[in-house]
């Protein structure tokens, strides 16, 4: 066990915090992660947790804005169809093939969070999986009611980031990411 941190401004230790529940929302679970497991892998006291986030929900409300957040930074929904004039697709691949490597956590949550069933965490899944296909649809110049490209290259995403998160070898991901850009094309 860590050994318990001294005091930091308040900012950088709710950016620690937030880290710390990334991590273990990733590795525990959406629905299984608690004070208790960010406290420990933060080095604080689970008082210090609830003293930022004073319930389960705040917390969870916290990772999952800050998903949206990443996301929206790296994957600017609404200039989608500026951001890849030329060729949308193997943009939008090049685009996630980085924000795999450079987010890790992130997407263990949200690999986690896409199959979590739970009352709690389901409704909010659903509208982040809306906002991120609708993202995609846009990226691709699809039709605005027809979603189905997008759910199939939401699907190979999570493939890929399943694999890369596995160590799989880099000329296994790069044939992955071929074959479903020549599929889609």
């Amino acid at each position: 066990m860590q050994s318990l941190q001294r005091r930091m401004p308040p900012e950088a230790r709710r950016k620690q915090l937030i880290s710390a529940a990334m991590r273990c929302y990733g590795e525990l679970g959406v629905e299984r992660a608690g004070h208790g497991d960010i406290a420990k892998l933060a080095g604080v006291s689970t008082a210090t947790v609830f003293n930022y986030f004073g319930t389960r929900e705040a917390l969870t409300e916290t990772v999952f804005q800050s998903i949206y957040d990443t996301f929206a930074d790296v994957f600017p929904v609404d200039t989608y169809s500026k951001s890849y004039p030329k060729d949308p697709l193997k943009d939008l691949a090049s685009t996630y093939i980085d924000f795999v490597e450079d987010h890790p956590d992130i997407l263990k949550v949200v690999l986690n969070w896409s199959s979590s069933f739970g009352q709690s965490v389901r409704p909010q899944y659903l509208k982040f999986q809306d906002w991120i296909l609708s993202g995609v649809q846009k990226s691709l110049h699809a039709a605005e009611n027809d979603l189905s490209e997008s759910r199939i290259i939401l699907a190979a995403a999570y493939s890929y980031a399943r694999m890369k998160l596995d160590n799989t070898p880099e000329d296994v991901l790069q044939r992955f990411v071929v074959r479903t850009i020549k599929a889609m094309s």
